[in-house]
């Protein structure tokens, strides 16, 4: 008996339909391959971010991060105008690491904390601590008594503004401060002078005022000082540094083996950074690491021993 009309048009929708579905399957998972392939033959870039203090630091990682393209990883350089802030944003999770503290201060900060992740990795730079005076004063023989001195209010700030005003004549210090003496510790006024003690951003315009002035680190290369105009700096030998004084790269303490991090330092440690940093501080940041340095140790007998 002969198929009607109908019936093999139902045949023929339900062949076509199957030959679609097939071709569509054929089409799809093919598709799906090459993506995976386009996935598994280009590298992902990997975002991480760095908090500094201060545009001259904030210019030699941005150096860094350019060359750590390379290497897939994407570097945001995050510039504060406060050392207050960066720990917090590190602690927050807000950044991946940060360049802007010496071990002393960090030390201060897990303390004052509590409970701190953070956690130093690699050494950087040691910036001179200089005393530039007013025109009148030419050279340390030449401070009368009675001058006034602007230190930092901050306390691990201001310990090597303390040695370094004892070093001079103008105080003598308690011997058992050792390396971090304070206002507090201050047994013998020489001079007569007055000490007064301000925000480190504040100190550079306060020259004038104050008739000698105490500074280093981000804010002397910000405020454009030349250490050469200094009438004292403290690091004609910078390998007599004490290791609590040389800056640092910071992390937290869950990301310290991340190879990504150690890429990230090594860009730093290069001698590409070291020529960086010779050309735009002009003097003002010493390179400080060494293949030797153990900075988590030097931070752990700090944190014991304070």
């Amino acid at each position: 008996m002969g198929r009607s009309i109908s019936d093999i048009r139902k045949t023929l929708k339900l062949v076509l339909a199957f030959a679609s579905a097939l071709i569509f399957a054929a089409c799809g998972n093919g598709s799906s391959d090459n993506e995976s392939a386009g996935q598994a033959d280009t590298d992902e870039t990997r975002s991480y971010s760095v908090g500094v203090v201060g545009d001259v630091t904030a210019e030699i990682w941005e150096d860094v991060a350019t060359r750590l393209e390379d290497q897939g990883i994407d570097l945001e350089v995050v510039t504060f105008s406060e050392y207050s802030q960066p720990n917090r944003a590190l602690e927050d999770g807000e950044l991946d690491l940060n360049a802007f503290q010496h071990i002393s201060f960090l030390s201060a900060y897990a303390k004052d904390l509590g409970d701190s992740q953070i956690t130093p990795i690699a050494y950087t730079i040691v910036s001179p601590m200089c005393i530039f005076a007013v025109p009148e004063i030419t050279d340390v023989e030449s401070i009368p008594d009675g001058v006034t001195v602007a230190v930092s209010n901050s306390a691990t700030n201001a310990e090597r503004a303390f040695l370094g005003l004892q070093d001079i004549g103008l105080i003598k210090l308690d011997e058992e401060a050792g390396f971090a003496p304070t206002k507090a510790d201050v047994v013998e006024n020489t001079k007569n002078i007055n000490i007064i003690e301000m925000d480190p951003a504040q100190i550079a315009r306060s020259l004038g005022d104050a008739d000698l002035i105490t500074i280093g680190g981000d804010m002397l290369m910000d405020a454009g000082l030349d250490p050469e105009d200094a009438i004292y700096t403290d690091t004609d030998d910078a390998s007599n540094i004490d290791p609590v004084k040389k800056n640092i790269i910071a992390t937290t303490k869950d990301k310290l083996d991340n190879p990504d991090i150690q890429a990230i330092v090594a860009a730093y440690q290069s001698d590409e950074t070291k020529t960086k940093i010779e050309e735009i501080s002009g003097g003002s940041s010493i390179p400080i690491w060494t293949a030797e340095d153990n900075p988590q140790a030097d931070y752990e007998k700090e944190l014991a021993e304070n």
